[in-house]
């Protein structure tokens, strides 16, 4: 006599080839899913921009304001420079008011750039710096109804890169020359004849 079972099970490699293709269809997504969502968790560093150079920038309005520092020559004085950028497709006008300087008032052409300071010039000459070399300042700069306040450095003529930015000494007057008294002719005895 023979037994017959009713259902003969076959092993899962000689199941029908939809089936093997449906469970590898199903491995892989899985696998994938588990491998592009490593960096869900991890740090993005294009997140955080960090300042490659000594200065500062900042967006104010259409402007950008870029890698702003004040190079000092000493004696509460200093030549700011700056970048500064339109990114509009219109003219801007910025105001730029160191702590202890003078107001600066620039246009800016559409889509232009500027930059300041570089060579050293009056417009750029901050005096009245109670700042020396290595601490921040304050430098308010305003556009199209927005004002920054950014915390500047100062620094030294001493770094390689601003040795040729710093200001130079105003002219002192040169003395006027004194007149001196010129001798009046005293009058020749005439000879008598």
């Amino acid at each position: 006599m023979t037994f017959r079972t009713p259902h003969r099970s076959r092993p899962l490699l000689h199941r029908g080839p939809l089936r093997r293709a449906l469970a590898l269809s199903a491995i892989a997504a899985a696998a994938l899913t588990g491998l592009t969502a490593c960096d869900l968790f991890a740090p993005q560093d294009t997140k955080h921009i960090v300042e490659a150079s000594v200065g500062v920038s900042a967006r104010v309005g259409q402007v950008f304001v870029g890698n702003a520092v004040l190079v000092s020559s000493g004696h509460h004085t200093a030549n700011l420079v700056v970048t500064l950028v339109n990114e509009a497709t219109d003219a801007q006008q910025l105001e730029i008011v160191p702590a202890a300087g003078h107001h600066i008032a620039i246009s800016l052409k559409p889509r232009g750039m500027r930059r300041l300071g570089d060579p050293p010039t009056d417009e750029s000459l901050v005096t009245g710096l109670d700042a020396a070399p290595g601490a921040l300042t304050t430098v308010t700069v305003t556009s199209s109804g927005q004002t920054v306040g950014l915390k500047v450095p100062v620094v030294s003529r001493a770094l390689p890169p601003y040795g040729t930015l710093t200001p130079s000494p105003a002219p002192s007057p040169a003395p006027s020359p004194t007149p001196t008294a010129t001798p009046s002719p005293t009058p020749s005895p005439t000879p008598s004849r």
